[in-house]
């Protein structure tokens, strides 16, 4: 039983964040950075980040990431908004 809830406090989590993080990097550098798609072949080697046809995309990790950093920030926020 533990395994399954663990495995789907995974996957919630990071469809949560990634899903943030695609929203995010479009709507931060208007539209010239996005996130790497679900059914995208990565370039190869070890990059965060890489150029194609479309522009620079970030890896999943990375934009995984900027979800992290967004729902940290927005704690932060609710943490100070509500103890003053």
């Amino acid at each position: 039983m533990d395994f399954i809830l663990e495995f789907f406090f995974e996957i919630l989590f990071q469809v949560i964040l990634y899903g943030t993080g695609r929203v995010l990097i479009p709507a931060l550098t208007l539209g010239i950075v996005r996130g790497e798609g679900f059914k995208e072949r990565r370039v190869p080697g070890n990059s965060s980040y890489w150029r194609d046809k479309k522009g620079l995309v970030l890896s999943t990790n990375a934009t995984i990431f900027v979800g992290v950093l967004f729902w940290i920030g927005v704690a932060i926020a609710a943490v100070v908004y509500f103890n003053r």
